[in-house]
């Protein structure tokens, strides 16, 4: 967190606004109706009191991949710009009342040199989004943050130097490595294999009794149930019964069965009388 630091562009210049860092792109940009106060948190500790009370009714908040800026629309010698880094603020929320605008709080832990006491350990920002576009900023402030986030964490898993480390914490990182469009949503080829679905056994509906319930109601409810029961277990029947048509023997014997019984036993009783003789 820093006051009066942000380089602005000449006034005579067609570009407004201020002057980016490398690799700074910018995500969201309010309304010129944008309110900043920069107080000490209610709960803050004695020994890191602060007297730190800025304030500005009106002025253009903007997001980028880096930090938040915020520039006044009337500038002074006392406020002139705001700027914090992304990974510095912590504990942010929306706020929204049911009468008035939109607000976003966080707590900001500032940077050294950047003209806040020493003895301030974290200043708490709210911006007031008068014509709307705090839930956007929200969103997009989360999104970004997580981002950059993790390739924070990667770098300084393989980072050793601790010296490429600054009071921002994001020494040595590649900020135009950091992705910031969103991520495709996944829409179904129509050319990949699906896994059969396999057939789930339906579960036994459990009837519950009302705890006042009479008893001609508990015998319509009982008697609903098993009628409901007959009636499934007679659907469940016919199922199994046509599929298992194909597999069962037949009642009837197949043409000529008796002819031939009757001719093999004619010819044995013919074999057996030869034999004797």
């Amino acid at each position: 967190m820093a006051l009066n630091w942000v380089m602005l562009h000449d006034r005579n210049s067609a570009t407004e606004g201020f002057v980016p860092l490398p690799n700074e792109k910018t995500i969201f940009k309010s309304s010129h109706r944008t309110s900043l106060s920069l107080t000490a948190p209610k709960t803050t500790y004695p020994a890191h009191s602060s007297n730190v009370n800025i304030n500005s009714s009106d002025g253009t908040c903007y997001l980028t991949n880096q930090r938040i800026v915020y520039l006044p629309k009337t500038s002074s010698e006392a406020f002139s710009s705001f700027s914090c880094p992304l990974l510095n603020l912590h504990d942010t929320h929306l706020v929204m009342p049911w009468f008035g605008p939109n607000a976003w709080t966080a707590l900001v832990k500032p940077v050294a040199g950047g003209n806040i006491p020493s003895g301030s350990a974290y200043i708490e920002l709210k911006l007031t989004f008068k014509e709307g576009g705090a839930p956007d900023f929200q969103s997009k402030f989360e999104a970004i943050k997580e981002r950059l986030q993790q390739v924070v964490d990667v770098a300084r898993q393989t980072n050793t130097d601790s010296r490429r480390v600054g009071n921002d914490g994001m020494g040595g990182v590649n900020l135009a490595a950091v992705h910031l469009d969103e991520l495709p949503r996944y829409e179904d080829s129509g050319h990949d294999r699906i896994a059969p679905q396999t057939e789930t056994r339906q579960e036994e509906e459990v009837t519950v009794m009302p705890a006042n319930a009479t008893s001609d109601q508990v015998r319509a409810m009982a008697a609903a149930h098993r009628q409901q029961q007959e009636q499934r277990s007679r659907q469940n029947s016919r199922g199994h019964s046509s599929d298992n048509a194909e597999h069962e023997t037949p009642s009837d014997a197949p043409p000529g069965y008796e002819e031939a019984q009757q001719q093999s036993v004619q010819a044995e009783m013919e074999w057996r009388t030869e034999g004797r003789s």
